[in-house]
């Protein structure tokens, strides 16, 4: 189960879903380390380094109770 219950990046919270089902998706720069979500991508680049080299869902931020 993933650590993340919200995009470390700009704090949008997983949220909805029937007994807790809800994620969002998490990516990870490989250049410098850092996640986001989609809400928060820049196009295909990494929103705080601009970097092009992404790992791809990565993890998912699910609500937590």
């Amino acid at each position: 189960m993933s650590n993340y219950s919200e995009c470390p990046s700009c704090h949008r919270k997983a949220s909805g879903g029937f007994l807790g089902g809800c994620y969002i998706q998490l990516h990870k720069c490989r250049s410098k380390g850092h996640i986001f979500c989609d809400n928060c991508k820049n196009g295909d680049c990494c929103p705080k380094c601009g970097s092009s080299d992404i790992s791809w869902k990565f993890d998912q931020a699910y609500t937590k109770d």
